[in-house]
Order: structure tokens, then sequence, then C-alpha cells
């Protein structure tokens, strides 16, 4: 008997990996309050900064944040054949992975392959489960490991669970030590959610948008108006242009529309009643160039036309009525998935400006994750990050909140990972990476402070603190 055939990405290693999601970490957090920094006026700080493995800390937050964290974003190792860090790695030897392969001819690009797999499954889902209902999962990978992640990634979460795909361009000029190929001048961001029926549609601050990225996003070509209901703008007409759409297919959706100018009344009638009514002018459906068939239809019922009538702009044109829609959220904008602008350089400019220059090696922009989470997530959002790397997130999260008066909340996770030997990071005294996302957050926070007069303790003035620039330190140790 053969083994049934199904569709789905598999590698020696997969089971053993997945088993450990499940295992109980044999460790506790155990505070730092020494290592800490306050929260308003004092007080212990929301935000918190976890050391040590991620996949023993993600188990450990379990039953304190199950299905709370409303955005994950994570910028794991990518895999560019280097060695992992993590005490869970399935790194197989050459002898193991071709037992359980019987792969000879690609046993290098293989194990490489299955050892970074084995290393994210588990965290991935265990990171599921502290998904709220409506969060996602923002990961960001390069081409080395993104077709896989996507496999990977729509197991762990479900079909239809990416909704989200962005193409961020990292380095417009492009790496001219690719080797093989074009000069790559991008990365991917793939987003997957809990349950994708109940993610919306992301929309970013439209001037925050062309200020950061304004060869995608561009000036409005339209003018804000103002009614009895507050500002608006004009864009779409309310018939479907989309011909399939007809009195055929869409019976229900093709009727007239009859306006009184005066007294702003609507009324609609079916499309074959010929009846008039003093006053009103009426709006039939474009004509459909579709053989055998006469209308377009309408994009709204007719309930939702009588109803919400106040969101319709009607205009006669040339003799004829049109009827536009409202779009009231006039600050907002559809957030795409292209990223040009916020770059690797920004990134590393960002952190030279707090007097971290070169001390680490690929930090994201701040700017970068900013646009993500304030465009995806709500102003009262538990952000969670468990590649911490140089706490970009915590300071985006943080400089949001200065922004916005958002109350925001991050947990980072970032293993005590040892700096390379007379590296720029040991040079300025930072032992390991988690020492270095936590003396940025400090400096980011000092500069927050300045910007909003809003320090520790107390304003100058006297007033309260609203703003959380602090964090809660707390450590992965043994069990006793």
């Amino acid at each position: 008997m053969t083994q049934e055939e199904h569709y789905g990405l598999t590698w020696p290693g997969k089971a053993a990996a997945a088993a450990s999601a499940r295992t109980c970490a044999d460790a506790v957090l155990v505070d730092v309050p020494e290592e800490s920094e306050p929260g308003p006026d004092g007080a212990p700080s929301a935000h918190l900064f976890v050391e040590g493995d991620n996949l023993d800390a993600l188990k450990l937050l379990t039953p304190h944040l199950a299905e709370s964290v409303d955005l994950a974003y994570i910028d794991p190792p990518y895999n560019t054949g280097s060695d992992f860090v993590y005490d869970d790695s399935y790194a197989l030897t050459r002898r193991q992975y071709r037992a359980m392969s019987g792969d000879r001819a690609s046993e290098e690009e293989g194990r490489r392959h299955s050892a970074w797999l084995s290393m994210m499954l588990p965290r991935l889902m265990v990171a599921r489960n502290l998904l709220a209902p409506s969060g996602v999962l923002l990961i960001s990978v390069d081409h080395n490991e993104v077709a896989q992640l996507r496999l990977v990634g729509t197991e762990v979460f479900g079909p239809g669970s990416l909704v989200g795909d962005f193409t961020w361009v990292s380095n417009l000029k492009g790496r001219q030590i690719s080797g093989v190929g074009p000069a790559r001048t991008h990365e991917s961001i793939l987003c997957f959610a809990r349950d994708p029926a109940r993610v919306g549609r992301f929309t970013g601050d439209a001037a925050e948008l062309r200020r950061i990225m304004p060869a995608v996003y561009k000036s409005p070509s339209y003018t804000v108006e103002h009614d009895a209901r507050g500002p608006y703008v004009r864009k779409n007409e309310l018939h479907n242009t989309n011909s399939r759409f007809n009195e055929v297919t869409a019976p229900t959706m093709v009727y007239r529309i009859h306006y009184q100018a005066e007294t702003g009344r609507v009324r609609v009638s079916d499309i074959d009643d010929p009846t008039t009514f003093p006053g009103f002018v009426t709006a039939m459906p474009h004509p459909n160039a579709r053989e055998g068939i006469s209308w377009h239809a309408w994009r709204w019922s007719r309930s939702r036309v009588l109803a919400d009538h106040e969101d319709l702009d009607f205009r006669v044109v040339d003799g004829r009525l049109r009827i536009w829609t409202k779009v009231r959220d006039v600050a907002g904008t559809a957030l795409k998935d292209l990223v040009i602008g916020p770059s690797t350089s920004t990134g590393k400019a960002e952190l030279q400006e707090l007097g971290l220059k070169e001390v680490f090696e690929t930090p994201k922009p701040r700017v970068l994750l900013e646009t993500l989470v304030g465009s995806i997530a709500p102003k009262n959002a538990l952000v969670l990050d468990f590649f911490a790397g140089s706490g970009t997130t915590g300071a985006a999260v943080m400089a949001l909140n200065a922004r916005d008066g958002g109350t925001r909340r991050f947990v980072l996770v970032q293993r005590a990972e040892a700096v390379a030997a007379g590296s720029h990071a040991e040079r300025a005294g930072f032992a390991d990476v988690a020492a270095i996302a936590r003396e940025r957050l400090r400096r980011d926070a000092e500069c927050l402070s300045a910007a909003t007069g809003q320090g520790a303790g107390r304003r100058a003035d006297g007033a309260s603190r609203a703003l959380d620039l602090g964090f809660r330190l707390q450590r992965v140790a043994p069990r006793a």
C-alpha cells in the first residue's frame, strides 16, 4: 500500500517541531524591577519586555495573553545559511537528514530549509493562540523562505488566512552582490489572520502616508465638501460599472430612483413602472451594452438608498440626474500592499540619531512599523513582537501613542543573544541583543519625553503623565 498523497509542505523534523509546540515550558517568568522603567506617575508600565527564548516565553505568556493580541509583528532571522541560536534548533546532521529524507542531491539546501522551518513552526503555532479573534500576524521574510512561509503559515492559520502580502522596497539601489538574477530591492511582509472574516480593510492616515511614501500615495484629486453631517468627498457614482450585474443577474438592484431637490426626499420604484412623482427628478440605471440586456445594476439596494440617502450626492448634470456616494472618512485611505520610502538605511539612521550607530546590523525602520501598526490595529491595541531585535516595534508603539493619543501596549520578546566579538555593539558596551533593544527603548522614550513634555513622573506643570514610556522587564528562568 502506498502512502496517500496530499497537498502541503513537509520536511524532515516537522513532526518533532510541531510536537515541541505542545509541551510545557520548563521555565518561569521572573520580574526584574531594577532594570525596568516606570510608567505614568512612577507606576509599573503597561509595556512588557521579556528576555529569553521566545518559544518558552510565548508558552509562559499564553495564560495571560491568550486571544488578546491585536497585532503581532516578527522579523525572524532570514535563512541565509547562518547558524540559529535557538535551544530547540532541529538542525540535522548530514547523516540524520539523509536517513529521514533519502535526498542526497540537495542535501545542504534541504537541511538549511528544514532547520529554519522547524524553528518557525512551533512559534507560529503558539503565537496563533495569543491572537485575538480579529488579530493578525505580520512576518518579514526575504526570498529565501517566502514560498515556504506562505505554505506553513497557511497550514497553521488555515485556508484563506493570508490576507496580505506586502512588498517592502528595503533597498531601492538594489543589492549589487545578489550573485544570480536581478539586484534585489525588496522583501516581503506576509499578513496572516486568525479569522479572515473578522479582519476589515486596513486604513491609514492619508496625510501621513503621503508624507512617508509620496511615490505610493498621491495628493488627492478630489475636493472636500460639507453637508449637515460634516465633511465628505464625492468619489464614485452609484451605478455598478460591471456589466455582469444587470436585471438578469441582480434583478433587485435594478430600479428607478426619484429625488426631490427642494426637500431632499428620495423614492424608488420598479424599473418598468412608468409612474412619475410631481417635483421629483428620476434617475434610471445606466444602459448596458450587453446583448439582450438593458441596464446596469446599482451598487446599493433599494432599502439602503432609502435609509442612507444622506450619504448620496444627487446632482443634475446636462439635464440628467446623477448620483455619487459620499465618503465621510476624508482623513483615511486604504493601506496599499506596496511600501516604498522607509528603507534599511532609514532604520540605521534612526539608531544613529539615538547615539547607537551600527550596534545592530539590520534594524527595521520605526516609521515602517508605525505605518503598519497605525493602519492595521486599533488605538488601544496589544502589540506583540517575539523577535524584537533592536526594539523597533516597541519604539513605534510609543511614538504612535505620543502622536495620536492612543493607549497601545507592547510585549517584546528577545533572547539575550551575545553580540559578535569586536563588533560596534561590544565596543559600545553591549553584551547582548536584548540589552541593545532595552537601551534603544530608553533613548526613544527620552526623545519622546522631550518632544511632548511627558517625561517620567509628572510634567513640569504638575499634571499627571498619561503617556507610558516605560517597560517592565521579565526574564525566562529555569524552573526551580
